[in-house]
């Protein structure tokens, strides 16, 4: 009798995994409303469609990644090299609707202290009520949802569809949906 194996999660292609088909077929297409602002973090061969899906739907999207080698995967036209931990310095204040960072903590920003700040200067960037969809692993990072910042400059979502964390059993990733409290923010960013 034969035996078949499955392929180890790893060596899988990144857009087969089920959280990017989530992210692919839920969460893109469900946030990528005309006249949406988003700006994506962190830019790989895999997410290279991603822009154009989000715009064919009807919002603006803008790129952003540390790693100047990865631009061409990026937005052509609104694309930022520059490091997460300085988003404040780098976008104008709430000037996104939503904010997508996926697979960047513990994949390249991997201190509390650099995604603390990461976090203060995303809630910055986006509008009162603006979401902040944080993608992470938890075999890779401590939870996002607990440090200072996440707790003082957002509440869990309630949007519809996005009021609650989404997990995978198959594999550590997790999808946390975070709004950004109202009003105007005193000194989200430490040192300014």
């Amino acid at each position: 009798m034969a035996t078949f194996l499955l392929p180890d999660f790893q060596d899988w292609p990144v857009s087969l995994f089920p959280d990017r088909m989530v992210l692919v077929n839920k969460i893109l297409p469900r946030l990528s409303e005309p006249g949406v602002t988003m700006l994506w973090v962190g830019c790989r061969p895999y997410t290279r469609r991603y822009p154009g899906m989000m715009e064919r739907r009807g919002a603006l999207c803008y790129t952003l990644e540390i790693d100047p080698t990865a631009r061409r995967w990026g937005h052509p036209e609104r694309h930022t090299v520059g490091d997460l931990k300085n988003v404040a310095a780098l976008y104008q204040a709430e000037q996104f609707d939503v904010a997508l960072v996926n697979g960047v903590f513990g994949w390249g920003l991997n201190s509390v202290e650099g995604q603390n700040e990461a976090i203060a200067g995303l809630a910055r960037v986006l509008k009162p009520g603006g979401m902040l969809v944080l993608g992470w692993n938890t075999d890779r990072s401590c939870d996002p949802c607990k440090l200072p910042a996440a707790s003082r400059f957002f509440t869990p979502s309630q949007r519809p569809g996005f009021e609650r964390r989404i997990a995978f059993g198959a594999v550590t990733h997790v999808y946390d949906f975070l709004s950004r409290r109202p009003g105007p923010l005193e000194n989200p960013v430490p040192g300014r």
